[in-house]
């Protein structure tokens, strides 16, 4: 089968074939999928060309979105137009557990699998998990299928599009008792749960503001994984200097127990992962 790049090139002049996208994202499975692609403003004109053919070669596709700016807003979403019309609320399947979602109404990405695996396989049995920020609640899914002894993954969600989601992903994997689902502000919810075996802040822009929650959430000698952005010469610094930061203000010794690259976030720009324990409680 062709690369896009290869049923593009005829149609494209030839000084904007580096321009050519290389790679989107589908989220979704065989019986419905929909393909989101970022397209440079230089081949603006050639956009609904480049959607039809992501069509032709992904027959399992309905919709194609191209994503327009940054993630924005309360909720931190991307906006999207319409490339090829069509229905945009899938299920995706990851490994063993499925992931019901509209990616317009409530942040997904399919490039964290690998991340979610990982995540996955640190935790033991009986373990308590606070997930604030928890979207539709993958990581959720991916650690109840890997570690079923799980005793309590609390997740909260202000988005009352991504909680709806989680609900119903929730069921799709037989995760009641297991997770317990939270609509409301972790900044407000949080507090309120002390002496959890883990904490996973996986918003890379902003979760510095929830560090210092975390650390107090965790029981001595539990783990917090802290997600950052970091710039490719230091992709940990920026991050090792906040957790270090809040960690002496609040009395405590933090140990980094592990550094991961999760995925390229933007031109030479990282979404890091800081996975430290928290000791002196």
């Amino acid at each position: 089968m062709p690369t896009l790049k290869e049923l593009l090139k005829p149609h494209i002049p030839r000084e904007l074939w580096d321009r050519i996208p290389r790679s989107f994202d589908i989220v979704g499975s065989r019986s419905g999928a929909v393909a989101i692609v970022e397209i440079p403003e230089e081949l603006e004109q050639y956009k609904y060309l480049i959607g039809s053919y992501i069509l032709r070669i992904n027959k399992h596709v309905k919709a194609v979105l191209r994503r327009v700016g940054p993630r924005e807003g309360e909720f931190r979403l991307y906006r999207y137009e319409f490339l090829v019309p069509g229905p945009t609320e899938v299920i995706h399947r990851e490994d063993n557990y499925l992931i019901k979602v509209d990616p317009t109404k409530a942040y997904f990405s399919p490039r964290d699998q690998g991340d979610r695996e990982d995540i996955a396989g640190k935790v033991g049995p009986n373990e308590v998990i606070l997930y604030p920020f928890a979207g539709v609640g993958p990581y959720a899914m991916a650690i109840v299928r890997k570690q079923p002894s799980v005793r309590l993954i609390i997740a909260i969600e202000l988005n009352e599009y991504a909680y709806h989601y989680m609900l119903e992903n929730i069921k799709l994997n037989r995760a009641e008792g297991k997770v317990l689902p939270l609509h409301g502000d972790a900044a407000r919810l949080m507090p309120l749960f002390r002496g959890v075996d883990r904490v996973l802040l996986t918003l890379p822009l902003g979760a510095h503001k929830f560090l210092e929650q975390a650390i107090l959430a965790v029981r001595d000698g539990g783990t917090v994984h802290f997600y950052h952005v970091g710039p490719e010469e230091d992709p940990f610094g920026s991050a090792e200097s906040l957790v270090k930061m809040h960690c002496e203000g609040l009395g405590f010794d933090c140990r980094v127990i592990g550094r991961r690259i999760v995925r390229d976030y933007a031109p030479h720009v990282y979404k890091v992962r800081l996975d430290f324990e928290v000791h002196g409680k």
